[in-house]
């Protein structure tokens, strides 16, 4: 069950960032309600099953694909309300992989942030990967501690 809350999760943040109307010339109003509507009951579901871990590892995988799925949306309709802040995206896909290129600190330079504005949201998504760093690190560190000390020396 663990593995699933680790998939479960992040695919309906991602079915959710596809869906999501976020230009006027994008799908039917009911499709968009009703794959919403899909998208946040399995990501209420996964939310929950999350909360009987004994580890918040799950919740941490959950949190990145969240903020990178954030931070696409913000920045595919930053791009596609002012092509100038960005050079290379055009559509959700493009949005997506700048920001995975970023969060990982790959950075191929085929899409730049060439706005003022989109040079900010790009310097959000660097503090966010120091503090995401620290909290993964940390989590990763406590897991092994927990497995080294045996069943016995903790609850």
């Amino acid at each position: 069950m663990r593995a699933l809350s680790l998939i479960v999760g992040p695919l309906a943040v991602l079915a959710l960032y596809f869906t999501v109307p976020l230009a006027s010339s994008e799908m039917g109003a009911i499709e968009r309600l009703l794959a919403t509507a899909a998208a946040l009951s399995v990501l209420a579901f996964a939310l929950l099953r999350l909360r009987r871990t004994d580890t918040n590892l799950p919740l941490l995988v959950l949190s990145f694909v969240l903020v990178a799925a954030t931070f696409s949306a913000v920045f595919f309709v930053v791009a596609t309300n002012n092509p100038a802040e960005f050079d290379g995206i055009d559509t959700r896909v493009d949005a997506l992989y700048f920001t995975l290129t970023t969060m990982t600190t790959t950075g191929y330079g085929d899409i730049v942030a060439t706005g003022q504005l989109s040079r900010i949201l790009v310097s959000a998504v660097f503090v966010f990967d120091l503090v995401f760093l620290g909290l993964f690190a940390s989590e990763l560190s406590r897991i092994v501690s927990r497995r080294q000390a045996g069943p016995a020396d903790h609850p």
